[in-house]
């Protein structure tokens, strides 16, 4: 049994966050699923790479501009096909998984950050396009994020909460997968067991930051991305209590089936040369939780990671390491806050990016 295989039953799913047609096409995906992913995620990073390496969206460039649409159309064209393609090539694992994975995301326009209308109506429309179950609609856990959030899950509509950094954040967004489910569950608008969320924390960002902060020989130096990825699970533990005793708000929910809203760990390629290059998977496995890696961090842990349960693990270690690094000076919430705003101007810029990229692309081939 490979790495991978072993997260998974440790409770831990391995999303990869990579998609192209291309590796639709050659049967890669399906490779990496044979080796025990079980989901995709895609930005429009990603999308912008994939158009740059490849020939392969020519054909649908010059097809999908026929009709005069403007670049964010095509784009949107582009993206609905590649992503109910892989959809339908993990379809298998949703239907074995019991709707509790095998998930592809896409994201809504990163220029609706700051818009719960825009945001919302963007939402559906792509659901709809779609049109597969083991979608999820990617949704910024911004202060306008969260309404939206709480609307499509009441609507029924799968969602991955992105671009979370800090634990309020994290809080704002579970709280709104909860009532958002329950006002599915109240509305009779269908079963709450068909609705899955994820909550996207991002980890090695924080490193980073945190880092750059610090005196260069500091102790706490490359820990509190996983400090704070730990504290946030011990809240996840807490909100999503399904024990009757608990006194969780999850509870009635968790008696009629309803999924959790698992937290998944984002941004863990290691940034830093001189940390493991699976620092970010070995450190944050535990139950109930989702990574997803870049192709490089799922090589290097399928070749030498450590599947466990470090989640688990060393909770109050990670509360002391929070409190040292204020009493170091470093205020975590001050750099939250810069990387959720650097985060979404840098998913803007990406997006800018890749819009740029059809325009280059087109031009050329219609010359």
């Amino acid at each position: 049994m490979n790495n991978i295989r072993k997260a998974l039953e440790n409770g831990q799913s391995i999303w990869l966050d990579s998609i192209s047609r291309d590796m639709l096409r050659s049967g890669e995906l399906q490779k990496f699923i044979d080796l025990g992913v079980t989901g995709v995620t895609s930005n429009p990073s990603i999308f912008d790479k994939a158009l740059a390496d490849s020939d392969t969206y020519d054909e649908s460039l010059l097809e999908y501009a026929k009709d005069g649409a403007d670049r964010q159309t095509i784009f949107e064209r582009l993206a609905v096909d590649d992503i109910r393609d892989a959809a339908d090539v993990l379809r298998p694992v949703y239907d074995n998984a019991s709707m509790r994975d095998g998930f592809v995301s896409i994201e809504v326009s990163p220029n609706l950050a700051n818009d719960t209308d825009g945001t919302v109506t963007e939402a559906r429309r792509l659901w709809a396009a779609i049109d597969r179950p083991n979608v999820m609609i990617k949704v910024p856990g911004t202060p306008a994020g969260v309404p939206a959030i709480k609307t499509l899950i009441s609507e029924g509509i799968n969602v991955n909460v992105t671009l979370l950094f800090s634990l309020n954040a994290y809080v704002a967004a579970a709280n709104a997968f909860i009532e958002g489910l329950s006002e599915f569950a109240q509305s009779g608008r269908g079963i709450p067991a068909t609705v899955a969320s994820v909550a996207s924390f991002f980890v090695s960002r924080v490193d980073t930051s945190v880092d750059t902060a610090l005196p260069d020989d500091h102790e706490l130096r490359g820990k509190i991305g996983a400090a704070n990825a730990k504290v946030a699970y011990a809240k996840f533990d807490e909100l999503f209590d399904r024990n009757l005793d608990g006194g969780g708000n999850f509870f009635p929910l968790h008696s009629t089936g309803a999924q959790v809203q698992r937290p998944l760990w984002a941004s863990t390629g290691v940034k830093n040369p001189d940390y493991p290059d699976t620092l970010y998977v070995d450190g944050l496995m535990g139950p109930d939780t989702v990574n997803t890696v870049p192709e490089a961090t799922l090589a290097a842990f399928s070749d030498h990671g450590t599947p466990g349960k470090a989640l688990t693990e060393g909770i109050e270690e990670a509360r002391a390491q929070l409190a040292a690094l204020a009493d170091a000076g470093v205020s975590i919430d001050s750099i939250t806050d810069d990387l959720l705003e650097a985060g979404v101007a840098a998913f803007a810029d990406s997006y800018e990016s890749l819009l740029g990229r059809i325009d280059e692309k087109l031009a050329a081939l219609k010359a």
